[in-house]
């Protein structure tokens, strides 16, 4: 990945962090903001020395969803060219659902409309006790038609529905107790949180991981015969990798696993 301005991307430790980078902008989406964090995924995904994901965005804000001011609304792009756009956005989030790297979004500040998306289709959240929810396009003619489907996977209807129509603000509170988040933890305690969850996250097989995350958003919308059947292969697969060998024998070991990722 050649790193751009917009999108930063840092490894420390087998952990890649990838950060949004228009503070100025709350980091709201853009063209730049979409490509560069398609990109850190694919680098993460396909490097064998990354085991988990940090998504953050700098300045103290997650996300503020899409730039209003960006082409997409000002009439400097045609009819098609936003088409297309919006669909790199809708790409986007399923990509991160299939990265096989667990994705952890630590989230202060706003996280509004797309950020929502964002923030939804990582794999686990811990937000600072000031971060905020919300899908406010409803103020301002739009309803929040991509983050939905991420949005109803997450949360019940009812709630779904009350955020979509109202455009109303949640706090982390609020969004941990509907479980739109894992954890809501005081600001002073933020950014050891997520290096803890993200270092558990990376101390476990990375091979394991992935067929497990895989599997996981594979299996969701199916119905409950074919979920089994379709997991019954994929225990099969897993009990045939190195990983769970190592596992078994440091159990009986008494040792810590020195994973190969295989």
């Amino acid at each position: 990945m050649t790193e751009s301005k917009e999108v930063l991307y840092e490894v420390q430790d087998r952990i890649a962090t990838i950060t949004l980078n228009r503070p100025e902008k709350r980091n709201s989406i853009n063209a730049g903001i979409t490509v560069g964090l398609s990109l850190g995924l694919d680098q993460a995904d396909q490097d064998p020395g990354i085991s988990a994901v940090i998504l953050i965005g700098a300045g103290g804000n997650f996300c503020s969803g899409a730039d209003l001011g960006g082409g997409g609304f000002s009439g400097q792009q045609s009819f098609l060219e936003v088409h297309e756009g919006r669909g790199h956005y809708a790409r986007l989030l399923l990509k991160m659902n299939q990265c096989r790297k667990p994705i952890l979004a630590a989230v202060e500040g706003y996280c509004l409309a797309g950020g929502m998306g964002l923030c939804l289709s990582s794999d686990l959240v811990i937000a600072s006790e000031d971060a905020q929810f919300g899908t406010p396009e409803i103020k301002r003619g739009l309803w929040p038609y991509m983050v939905t489907a991420v949005l109803i996977r997450n949360v019940g209807r009812k709630k779904a529905l009350e955020l979509c129509m109202t455009g109303d603000r949640i706090s982390a509170m609020e969004a941990e107790r509907i479980g739109l988040i894992n954890y809501v933890v005081p600001k002073a305690e933020f950014k050891d949180r997520v290096a803890q969850m993200a270092k558990k996250l990376a101390s476990f097989s990375p091979a394991v991981m992935g067929l497990g995350k895989q599997s996981f958003y594979q299996m969701a919308d199916m119905a409950v015969e074919d979920a089994l059947e379709y997991l019954k292969g994929q225990l099969t697969i897993n009990s045939q990798t190195e990983d769970i060998m190592e596992g078994v024998r440091a159990f009986l070991e008494k040792r810590d696993p020195q994973w190969k990722g295989r």
